[in-house]
């Protein structure tokens, strides 16, 4: 079905202002058509009190303009917390449907998968042919820890301090063997990238780090393009704070990291407002015919496989009915655009901001 998405005025004058900049041959708005709107595939149905003013992507006169722009969609693998277990056999089933709508556009997903994932998958044949499937067709496999800053830390810590009501279950190390072990006892790479946070008041990033995770991916505010009204477009940088004590004296290392913003899903609908599609679409287009056409800009984008399922929605920044559908979009967007959505790693391998 086809899909309309919102946009607000001055989002609209904005795209309107970057269009007139384009260049002649890119044609990147179809000014004869009297259509306004943009228009994706996403399963569904239109919703028919749609009444926004809206505009139309005209690429159907002309391809997008080639970039060296790559994005990352990363899927945090939540571990349980004091009040919560997310490693179950339904959100497993909403990643498999996530994958597999994702490998229809080709996209390549970076999977971070917290220790109890990883239980979920050991205890299963089936899973474990899956997860075989899926890294060894160019998804990536990471890591996820919840540190004792979250609001619902997984009780992993190498930091003496109160945990928020998570019973200790060891070192963040103990959490990192677990993953690490099934991996290689699938004969998958062994994990070489990870996210961990949050980092608060900087104790837990100079800690809880693991010795051969050479790459991360974080949160945006530490990770812009220089630009701080951004969302979603990111720069790799070089981090230095990571590190741990685990040989008994302090050690740090250099780690590579990409950022990432939350999207508007489940229940950070109202608490990640800004992060919503009509804002990714809009720095789309900055990479895509904009001010940042051509700089080989990255864009970053993070949610959850509980999110990944018919919940309805009810936001004021677009028309979609569930946030399945949703997700479906910010896909299908992506695809549309002809931007490649490649793991991390391959980002930050390629750029390598610590060489």
């Amino acid at each position: 079905m086809w899909f309309q998405l919102k946009i607000p005025g001055s989002l609209l004058a904005s795209y309107l202002v970057l269009s007139a900049c384009a260049g002649v041959d890119n044609k990147p708005v179809a000014a004869t058509t009297s259509t306004t709107s943009i228009t994706m595939l996403a399963s569904g149905t239109a919703p028919a009190h749609q009444t926004t003013t809206t505009i139309k992507l005209g690429w159907h006169t002309a391809p997008p303009v080639p970039i060296n722009t790559q994005a990352m969609v990363a899927i945090h693998l939540d571990p349980t917390g004091p009040t919560v277990i997310h490693a179950t056999a339904q959100n497993w089933e909403r990643l498999s449907n996530l994958i597999a709508i994702a490998d229809t556009f080709g996209h390549k997903l970076t999977l971070l998968m917290s220790s109890d994932w990883a239980d979920l998958v050991a205890a299963d044949h089936a899973r474990q042919t899956s997860l075989q499937t899926w890294v060894n067709n160019g998804h990536q496999l990471g890591f996820h820890h919840h540190t004792c800053g979250h609001t619902s830390p997984d009780g992993y810590t190498d930091i003496k301090n109160p945990c928020r009501g998570a019973a200790s279950r060891g070192s963040v190390a103990d959490a990192f063997a677990k993953v690490q072990d099934l991996v290689l006892s699938l004969n998958l790479p062994p994990i070489t990238i990870a996210a961990q946070g949050p980092n608060t008041d900087g104790l837990y990033r100079a800690a809880e780090w693991q010795p051969g995770v050479n790459f991360a991916t974080g949160i945006m505010a530490d990770n812009t393009d220089g630009h701080p009204d951004h969302r979603f477009i990111t720069q790799p940088r070089c981090a230095t704070d990571y590190g741990n004590s685990y040989a008994g004296q302090p050690g740090q290392y250099l780690v590579a990291e990409l950022g990432h913003a939350q999207l508007n899903v489940g229940a950070f609908a109202r608490i990640q407002t800004d992060n919503n599609l009509a804002a990714l679409t809009h720095e789309i287009i900055q990479v895509t015919v904009g001010d940042h056409a051509q700089t080989a800009v990255n864009l970053g984008v993070v949610f959850h496989a509980r999110e990944y399922t018919a919940t309805p929605r009810n936001e004021s920044s677009d028309d979609y009915r569930t946030d399945r559908d949703y997700l479906d979009a910010v896909l299908q967007i992506f695809a549309d655009q002809r931007i490649p959505v490649v793991t991390a790693q391959e980002i930050l391998e390629t750029s390598n901001p610590c060489r």
